[in-house]
């Protein structure tokens, strides 16, 4: 689906949800998508979603079943006499600065309390917070005044073994007894209000998916390099020394994301329950 159908596809969805679930019958306002506002914890939760669909379908679809065909993927993918693609940090690193670029203020980071970049290492109130995270295994939502954003912390989890197993035998990493399903670091986003209307809400998850569109358009260029290339077009690694097309990508993580995005957008437009 493009962004621009999915931008009316979820406008109308919002449309017809606030007018579901409304408490009485009343006219429908010119603008019905910004008549309520949600919370900034459950937009960004709602990205984190997505993100966690997109790196999962990335990790195990691309590096992992790749690497079985003969693909290559390291952390100087960017060289032009290295022909590898992204590892999956580096997918989302470089998907939150395409959405740097775009109007849209969120921010997103993958930070760590044993990060092989120490630029990446959590500080202060954030890794205070990022404490109770492994405490908890559950996200924390927070205010930092000195940068005046409001903050979501997700758990950043080993998924995979090859994901263990890189971080273990990286020469500058400094924790080397990591194990599968470990908190490794947290997810990080950040955005400026602390509400916000659902029109901000479609256009902040546009910008997310433009942000994975942009990246894997890059891996895609990096790979028409190669002196070696691998198919591009409907076929996935699984089935050889292939790779998807964009629109193939894309399409296959915005199915895979589509039932959980309109699940937590139509639960925000349910009224508060009252009191007997």
């Amino acid at each position: 689906m493009k962004l621009n159908a999915f931008r009316v596809f979820l406008g109308v969805i919002l449309v017809l949800s606030i007018y579901l679930f409304a408490t009485a019958p009343s006219p429908i306002a010119a603008n019905p998508a910004s008549a309520k506002t949600i919370s900034t914890q459950l937009a960004l939760s709602i990205l984190n979603s997505e993100n966690n669909i997109a790196r999962s379908l990335y990790t195990k679809e691309i590096v992992l079943a790749g690497k079985k065909q003969g693909l290559k993927f390291d952390e100087d993918w960017k060289l032009d006499n290295v022909d590898a693609g992204p590892l999956p940090a580096q997918f989302l690193r470089e998907t939150a600065a395409q959405i740097e670029k775009n109007s849209q203020p969120i921010g997103l980071f993958l930070g760590s309390d044993f990060p092989i970049n120490t630029a990446n290492l959590l500080q202060g109130k954030q890794m205070n917070f990022f404490k109770q995270i492994k405490l908890s295994h559950e996200p924390q939502y927070f205010f930092m005044s000195d940068l005046n954003r409001h903050i979501y912390m997700a758990p950043d989890i080993a998924i995979s073994k090859a994901c263990v197993s890189c971080h273990n035998k990286h020469k500058d990493s400094p924790k080397t007894d990591w194990k599968l399903n470990d908190i490794m670091g947290a997810t990080t986003w950040t955005y400026p209000n602390a509400t916000m209307d659902h029109n901000n809400l479609i256009e902040m998850i546009a910008a997310y998916r433009k942000g994975v569109q942009q990246t894997y358009q890059r891996y895609l260029d990096k790979v028409n390099r190669y002196k070696h290339k691998p198919g591009i077009g409907e076929k996935w690694p699984k089935q050889g020394y292939y790779i998807p097309s964009l629109d193939v990508f894309m399409r296959r993580f915005e199915q895979q994301a589509a039932a959980s995005t309109l699940i937590s957008i139509l639960k925000s437009n349910r009224p508060a329950a009252k009191d007997e």
